[in-house]
């Protein structure tokens, strides 16, 4: 009797299994594909628009290198501690006094990394808060287009060396009444950059690079969810540049 009873138990619960099973449908609203990819975690994408504002020497003279940069944003994490990252987009700019007006939009992107060197985290039933000391480097390529004023390119590499504070609000037995959003970083840091770049008008090129090489860099993300952020950085090279920038992981 108790072995009819045993294996009427499991009979019961495989049964229930499959019912539920046989629950989960698909979403018949949603169209299929040829191809799908049924698991990017691990990788994530965005938009940047940035505003350049950079101190350059043109010819032993101090003018400014600014513009405007928008970009779509592509990034793989192949380990939770470093990510690659790319991006491409179009970008207008101008060298300020040479160039009266802007030319056209040309196109660029960047390619960079980033690693997680060290973290100070006591663990989630211990606290709510984490702090990161980061590694990120990066090499950024791009254009302006003739329209009038001549052709301007530069490249830039640039080393960054912040330390990112963490503060997480899903903790509800410790934050009831903070559930608007799921956290937010502050990050700053050291920044070395290497940028120099050619101004090309009616047949004739001339140089220009970095007024100052070291700098900071510092910024905030917030996280409406644990997959979506919105965020700003500004960059401090004796001139100071923004950029907002909205991002989703998968």
């Amino acid at each position: 009797m108790k072995k009819i009873a045993c294996w009427t138990v499991v009979m019961m619960i495989g049964a229930s299994a499959a019912l539920a099973q046989r629950n989960v449908m698909e979403d018949r609203s949603a169209d299929p594909a040829l191809l799908t990819w049924r698991d990017p975690s691990g990788w994530q994408v965005g938009l940047v628009y940035a505003r350049m504002s950079r101190p350059v020497l043109l010819d032993g003279n101090e003018v400014d290198l600014h513009g405007g940069i928008v970009d779509a944003a592509i990034g793989v994490a192949p380990w939770p501690w470093m990510l690659f990252y790319g991006q491409v987009g179009a970008s207008q700019a101008r060298l300020d006094g040479p160039m009266r007006e802007d030319a056209s939009a040309g196109a660029g992107g960047l390619l960079g990394a980033r690693v997680n060197l060290w973290q100070l985290y006591e663990g989630v039933q211990a606290t709510a808060w984490r702090v990161t000391l980061q590694l990120a480097g990066q090499y950024a390529f791009r254009t302006t287009e003739d329209d009038g004023e001549g052709d301007v390119q530069w490249g830039e590499a640039l080393v960054m060396l912040p330390l990112d504070y963490h503060l997480s609000f899903a903790r509800t037995f410790r934050n009831a009444y903070m559930a608007e959003f799921q956290s937010f970083n502050v990050y700053a840091g050291p920044a070395f950059s290497k940028l120099d770049g050619t101004w090309a008008r009616r047949g004739t090129e001339r140089d220009f690079e970095e007024l100052e090489s070291f700098g900071v860099v510092g910024g905030v993300e917030l996280w409406l969810l644990e997959n979506l952020s919105f965020g700003a950085r500004a960059d401090w090279f004796e001139g100071t540049s923004m950029q907002l920038m909205v991002r989703y992981r998968f």
